[in-house]
């Protein structure tokens, strides 16, 4: 049944012009389960984590997300659970680390965010987050003194502050040195326990095997399962 996917995609392509991007894609993911899609610089994976996203329409095939046919109907309801992190992870950069994190309620609480006014709650909620990735100390630094693997944990707890129930991770290690990257993994495979639904897109085939459910890959354009 549909309702038993938290991502169900089918026959999906997409293309820029006459370059065709992705394929016939065919993709099913349960509520929970932690994915890896994989393939080289250029592969489409970021393409297929933007449509997922609802940032992206296919040309050709249906998407649901949650419940929702992103590609026909209105999703406004269900974007504040799902939450995106981008290669450039989209940080305010002279904001602080809580700051950030705060953010991640501002379309729920527009006049908190227009006020710079945030509720005792938020604030505990948020603090309680980042010690959940380990950044208890660093609230109040500014983001852009952080350590690459440090500002990647900042990403994470603001999805995690968003109450998000799918999460987006698009190469989220790449720029890390081994152990920093490793952690970073860890720490979102451990999000499953939260009931999040989690779809990243890396390339070390060695995290993949060694943390995620499902694996994929993006080659020429099709989508093929490894695991």
């Amino acid at each position: 049944m549909e309702l038993d996917y938290a991502v169900d995609i089918k026959e999906l392509s997409f293309n820029y012009g006459d370059l065709v991007i992705l394929r016939n894609v065919n993709l099913s993911i349960k509520y929970g389960e932690l994915v890896a899609i994989m393939g080289k610089s250029g592969s489409g994976k970021t393409t297929l984590l933007k449509i997922i996203a609802g940032l992206l329409k296919p040309s050709v095939g249906s998407v649901r997300v949650l419940g929702w046919n992103i590609t026909s109907e209105r999703i406004e309801s269900i974007k504040g659970k799902i939450a995106y992190i981008p290669q450039t992870l989209g940080l305010i950069e002279g904001g602080s680390v809580l700051y950030n994190v705060l953010l991640a309620r501002a379309p729920v609480k527009p006049i908190a965010f227009m006020a710079g006014y945030w509720g005792k709650d938020d604030i505990m909620e948020a603090l309680d987050t980042l010690k959940l990735v380990g950044l208890e100390n660093k609230a109040m630094s500014r983001v852009d003194k952080l350590s690459g693997g440090e500002r990647q944990r900042v990403a994470i707890a603001r999805a995690l502050f968003q109450r998000a129930q799918l999460l987006l991770a698009d190469e989220p290690v790449s720029s890390l040195d081994y152990e920093t990257a490793e952690s970073i993994i860890r720490l979102i495979a451990s999000l499953k326990s939260r009931n999040l639904t989690i779809i990243a897109v890396l390339h070390d085939k060695e995290f993949a095997y060694r943390y995620f459910d499902k694996i994929y890959v993006i080659d020429n354009g099709t989508l093929k399962m490894l695991r």
